[in-house]
């Protein structure tokens, strides 16, 4: 499918101009005069959909939303979609609501429709309302995306939170250490001999030298970290390793695993809920988990489940869920209730996800606080050291 412009002129002589969607010249050609228009030019356009970036979630929420409550209301989904694109505000929404009007007034479904808008969707978005189109329950399966964007978007900022702190005062320690070497220590040892300081003294005075004298370069190399360090995480092998690790360190690993369950536990039940099959749930469940190691993992798992054997049972051998969430599965497995149960476990998960970040957040800060205050209290040694040397001397 292609985007093109047009210049028309209409049966009562007036010039018109606008934009469809044809896979050919011909159907361009066509579209333009099936209302009885004179085609007077057309151009393609630059195909935007293979460049449309991600929505941000709360665009997402909105749209899911808003489209479900008009569905819900009983009108046509191309006349909700021209209500919705009448009144969202200019942005990237706007255009991806524009496309898919376009698309869905050719006869296309609105799950292939939003196939066609580059990453402007979530994958998870799309297979649900392809299932939601299936089941004839589209209002329904929009409004259980929105809630479950949501949840997940509470989630991230939870982490991002909890990680917010531990950063700051990283920063200011590393600032802290700078100024104290580069200038309080420096400006308080200017009147002593350099051979009777103390080796740790030297030691500073020589780094705060080496900074003084390469800061650009210093600099540089910083910025070239800052950049190279996203790239190397992404290497697979590195962010394998580093996936591991998460869930592997002795208590963090805990945390961080019930973090991992909470995503993986409530995509599960919202996909499989949604109608979608329980081999593809449980993969694109876990591809949303975002974790190499439980990838490779879940790749068993998957085969296991494939070839016959129970949900639980083969999660369980993976070992990087939380227990709970294998017997849970276990019991809805047995009792025919698995979505229900699904959905329970899902809200439990989202709590302990809370508490888990929580707990992650008191146990940094206090480890943070202790390298700052050993590093800070190593400088102020450095620089008191040489005070007290010279009164002993004195006396």
């Amino acid at each position: 499918m292609q985007k093109y412009s047009y210049v028309a002129l209409t049966p009562d002589g007036k010039t018109v101009k606008g934009t469809v969607i044809a896979q050919s010249d011909e159907e361009v050609k066509q579209l333009i005069t099936k209302g009885g228009n004179y085609c007077l030019s057309y151009t393609r356009l630059k195909d935007e959909m293979q460049g449309l970036k991600p929505l941000p979630i709360k665009d997402v929420v909105s749209f899911c939303q808003q489209l479900s409550a008009i569905l819900k209301a009983g009108l046509p989904l191309s006349t909700a979609l021209e209500m919705l694109f009448g009144k969202t505000d200019k942005g990237p929404l706007k255009v991806v609501i524009g496309n898919l009007y376009e698309l869905v007034e050719k006869g296309h479904a609105l799950s292939e429709a939003m196939g066609k808008q580059g990453r402007a969707f979530p994958p998870i978005m799309l297979n649900m309302v392809k299932a939601g189109e299936l089941s004839g329950d589209l209002d329904s399966t929009l409004n259980k995306l929105a809630e479950h964007f949501e949840k997940d978007v509470k989630l991230k900022n939870q982490i991002k939170a909890a990680l917010r702190y531990p950063k700051m005062l990283s920063i200011v320690l590393v600032v802290v250490v700078i100024l104290l070497v580069t200038w309080l220590l420096p400006s308080m040892t200017a009147s002593f001999d350099p051979d009777q300081l103390p080796g740790t003294t030297k030691f500073l005075l020589g780094m705060a030298d080496v900074i003084k004298a390469y800061w650009v370069y210093l600099l540089i190399g910083v910025i070239v970290l800052v950049v190279a360090i996203p790239m190397i995480k992404r290497l697979p092998k590195v962010r394998y390793n580093i996936d591991k690790l998460k869930i592997t360190m002795p208590k963090i690993g805990k945390l961080m695993k019930s973090v991992y369950t909470s995503r993986f536990a409530r995509n599960l039940a919202t996909l499989f809920e949604s109608g979608i099959q329980l081999i593809e749930a449980i993969q694109m469940a876990t591809a949303i988990v975002d974790n190499a190691y439980i990838s490779e993992q879940m790749q068993d798992a998957i085969v296991k489940v494939k070839k016959g054997e129970t949900m639980s049972k083969a999660l369980g051998a993976t070992n990087v869920f939380d227990p709970l969430l294998t017997a849970m599965l276990y019991v809805g497995e047995e009792s025919g209730v698995l979505s229900e149960v699904l959905l329970k476990v899902a809200d439990y998960f989202d709590e302990e996800s809370g508490n888990a970040t929580a707990a992650l957040t008191a146990m940094l800060e206090p480890a943070i606080t202790v390298v700052m205050a050993g590093v800070v209290g190593f400088v102020i040694l450095s620089v008191i050291q040489p005070m007290f040397q010279s009164y002993q001397n004195v006396g």
